[in-house]
This record gives C-alpha cells, sequence and structure tokens, in this order.
C-alpha cells in the first residue's frame, strides 16, 4: 500500500489489530491526552462542498482513536492531517450508507473484544482521560465499519486474483540446496551428474576442492567441504534469478548453472509451501480496502474543493 496520503490504517483496523493482539485485561492502559487548544468547539478545521468538520468533532475523532490505539501520536500534526483527512471522506461517503445487520454485528464483536481487554475501571478512565463516552466509540466504530463495507462491495474477483498474483511470492517460501562454483565448467558438469541421479554426496566428494560460496548470495568466495541449505526462506527475498528457478523447480530437481557475478550455483529444490488465495482472502481484501481508500482520498476527495485550516 502506499504510504502517501494515506500513511494510517482505519482506526478500526487499527483497534483490531491493537486489541485482539492483546491477552487479557489491560489495567494499566496509558490512553494520550489530547491536546485541544487548536479544536475549540466553533473553529472550523476542513470545508468542503456540502459539508464542514468542526474542531468539536475533530477532537471526538482524535480521542475514539485514542481509546481504540493508546499508542496513537494523537498530538502529532502530520498525524493529525491524515486523520482529519481520513474523517473528511467518512463524512461525504457515511450520509450514503446504511448501517446493515452485519456492520451492527461487526460493531457487537468489537465491543466484546474490547471488553476482554480493558477491564470496566480502565474503560472508565479512558473515558475520563479522553473525554469521551462509550457511545462515541459505538458510532465511531459503526462508521468505520460502514465504510469498509462500503470499499468491500467495490472489490472484484479479478481484482483480488491479480492482487494475488502480484504477492504470491511473499507468499511462497522454499527450503533449498545450493551448491555454488567458481567455473561454469565445473557447475555445467556437476549439473550434468545430478540429473542424471549421481547423488549429492557423490558429487560433493568429487569436487570437494571446488570453491563454493559460504552464504547464500555472499560474493565472497571461499573453499569449504559442505552443502548449503536454505531453509524456509520467503521467496520474494532471494535474487530474481533464483526466483525464476525455483518457481518453475519441482521439489527434488535440480537447476542447470545461475551466474551470479562470478559464481556459478546449482538449485536443488527440497521444499514449496505456497498459501493459497482462499487462505489470504481475508487478509488481501483488508489490503485492497486501504487501497481503495487511498484512492479515494488522492482522486476523489479533490472534486469536493476541500479547504483545511488544521496547523
Amino acid at each position: 500500500m502506499s504510504s502517501t496520503p494515506l500513511k494510517l490504517l482505519l482506526a478500526v483496523l487499527t483497534a483490531l489489530g491493537f486489541l485482539t493482539g492483546c491477552e487479557g485485561k489491560h489495567s494499566n492502559t496509558m490512553f494520550p491526552s489530547v491536546e485541544i487548544s487548536q479544536l475549540s468547539s466553533t473553529k472550523e478545521l476542513a470545508a468542503y462542498e456540502g459539508g464542514k468538520v468542526t474542531g468539536a468533532e475533530f477532537n471526538r475523532f482524535l480521542a475514539v482513536e485514542g481509546f481504540l490505539n493508546p499508542d496513537a501520536p494523537l498530538n502529532d500534526t502530520s498525524y493529525r492531517k491524515e486523520l482529519l483527512r481520513q474523517l473528511v471522506m467518512q463524512k461525504i461517503l457515511i450520509s450514503h450508507l446504511k448501517t446493515s445487520d452485519k456492520v451492527q454485528k461487526q460493531v457487537e464483536d468489537m465491543w466484546k473484544q474490547i471488553k476482554r481487554s480493558y477491564d470496566e475501571d480502565t474503560r472508565k478512565q479512558g473515558y475520563e482521560v479522553l473525554n469521551i463516552r462509550s457511545s462515541d466509540v459505538t458510532n465511531q466504530l459503526t462508521n468505520q465499519f460502514k465504510l469498509e463495507e462500503y470499499f468491500r462491495k467495490q472489490i472484484t474477483s479479478d481484482e483480488l486474483t491479480a492482487y494475488y498474483k502480484r504477492i504470491e511470492n511473499d507468499l511462497t517460501r522454499v527450503s533449498f540446496t545450493q551448491l555454488a562454483f567458481s567455473t561454469l565448467h565445473d557447475a555445467a558438469a556437476a549439473a550434468a551428474e545430478l540429473q542424471k541421479g549421481t547423488s549429492l554426496q557423490d558429487v560433493q566428494k568429487k569436487y570437494a576442492d571446488v570453491q563454493t560460496v559460504s552464504k547464500i548470495e555472499n560474493a565472497d568466495v571461499q573453499t569449504v567441504s559442505k552443502i548449503e541449505n536454505a531453509d524456509n526462506l520467503k521467496l520474494s527475498s532471494l535474487s530474481p534469478s533464483f526466483i525464476d528457478v525455483l518457481k518453475k523447480q519441482h521439489i527434488g530437481e535440480s537447476s542447470e548453472p545461475i551466474k551470479m557475478g562470478k559464481v556459478y550455483y546449482i538449485l536443488i529444490l527440497k521444499q514449496k509451501d505456497k498459501k493459497t488465495e482462499s487462505e489470504v482472502k481475508e487478509e488481501m481484501m483488508k489490503e485492497l480496502v486501504l487501497n481503495h481508500i487511498n484512492r479515494y482520498i488522492q482522486d476523489q476527495l479533490p472534486r469536493f474543493h476541500v479547504t483545511f485550516n488544521l496547523r
């Protein structure tokens, strides 16, 4: 996801990550205070065709963010500006969106998670420090889930599949054996023997005096008497040359020599595990929702001639 202009996750997604990542109740949570000297109830912090954002509205929005995500830098100027853009987008869209049964259920489930994470005294402390009520949290969660539902409906199966293909190297982990040679002649001869069925041990003995690389893709060549193994590596972390070979290889196959710098590599694939599209569908949906939000802020907000007065 692009980091600009949207540098933040949706507050509800941030909250889900924070709250569901914590076990047990938190009685020592330190909620951030919101500096409101610039956020008077009458000040117009943003204006757009059809509406505006007042200081009081934004202050409440910030405070709920602090309740859901106590680590949020609520008084950081850049952070506030991004949240203000998000609130403008929310106000533009939310008036056209209904609260579905699914959204209501999500809000109820979120409150269950909040209560599992914050005991009653902690919740009361948060309300007092942030000057909000539980209804403010409920309203904001409802709006956030409505927005998420709105953008999720725009994501097509073709978009999901295309996104999966773009990230499949990140979803694939491989284990392989690597041999490295300083000359193409030795590498080609060893590859031919391996492909005929000669064991690794026999090839190793025959080429025991061949210079090999001690670390994956390390250009410092030295003599070693062992075969190098790479276990459970993310495919995307490897060099393009290795990726191209390993994506096509079957378990147990040995590759033709691969030249990288002054070294020739032979790869023997031991294991390949790739998560399926269905396994990562929900994670992809969340990322694509954020991408859609980012595009909306970039491409659609300017159409409403938004002006910001937050400094």
